[in-house]
């Protein structure tokens, strides 16, 4: 009886463990193809992510789902009242990040609305990294096949209503390296704003794990001492 309840005890600390590890196993397992932007979630790297978000992206895109007053209690933003009352003008602070184009507009302009931004790295396989792959993506048809500069070599399909968003930066050695941290900064950005409580159950997954680390090492003695005797007759 004694052996079946530890047996219990030890399948369930490993089935928690294969848990906390899944989301991890899935996002490496597959997905579309992508390239590897290295998201970074300190705050420079948000911050300038922001500043792309609100100066680029925000011309078409929403992220609805994030306040103004979301960005101040963010602590990895670290954003002043003084800072968000800059960004957000007019607006309220529990007001969303809201493009100013119509859906009507929007439409006429790229056949479509264009999505809001708020969950896009969770609604994607490759999160992060497929953002920087399509801002980075843009090139010319190696088929010719699409030749109104909506090739993208990481969209499925490869043509994509979306125009090039950077295109102003051109392709030189300095201003593609340009591109590709401004891509960087505001693919991190919105990682983060999908999952703005990642990096703090980061770190409470690190005693989590202690813990159960410290806890398995306690009912592994535990079954030593009571199976002792047992063992010795």
């Amino acid at each position: 009886m004694k052996g079946t309840v530890m047996k219990s005890i030890q399948l369930s600390l490993i089935a928690a463990f294969v848990l906390m590890l899944a989301p991890t196993m899935a996002s490496a397992s597959g997905g579309v193809h992508v390239k590897h932007g290295e998201i970074s979630l300190d705050q420079e790297m948000l911050r300038k992510g922001l500043a792309v978000f609100t100066d680029v992206c925000m011309g078409c895109h929403s992220a609805k789902y994030v306040t103004y007053r979301n960005l101040m209690i963010y602590p990895e933003l670290g954003l002043s009242r003084e800072e968000a009352d800059e960004l957000r003008g007019d607006k309220g602070l529990n007001s969303g990040l809201i493009t100013e184009l119509s859906p009507e507009d929007a439409v006429e302009s790229y056949g479509k609305v264009p999505p809001d931004l708020s969950v896009i790295t969770r609604a994607r396989r490759g999160a992060g990294n497929y953002v920087y792959s399509i801002l980075t993506g843009y090139e010319s048809d190696p088929h010719g096949k699409i030749e109104d500069g909506s090739y993208n070599a990481y969209y499925p399909g490869n043509r994509i209503a979306m125009p090039d968003p950077l295109a102003w930066m051109g392709h030189e050695a300095d201003e593609t390296a340009d591109l590709e941290e401004q891509a960087r900064a505001v693919s991190s950005f919105l990682t983060f704003i999908g999952d703005p409580h990642q990096l703090e159950r980061k770190r409470l997954g690190r005693w989590v794990m202690g813990f159960l680390v410290l806890l398995t090492f306690v009912l592994w003695m535990l079954k030593r001492e009571v199976w002792k005797d047992v063992k010795k007759h």
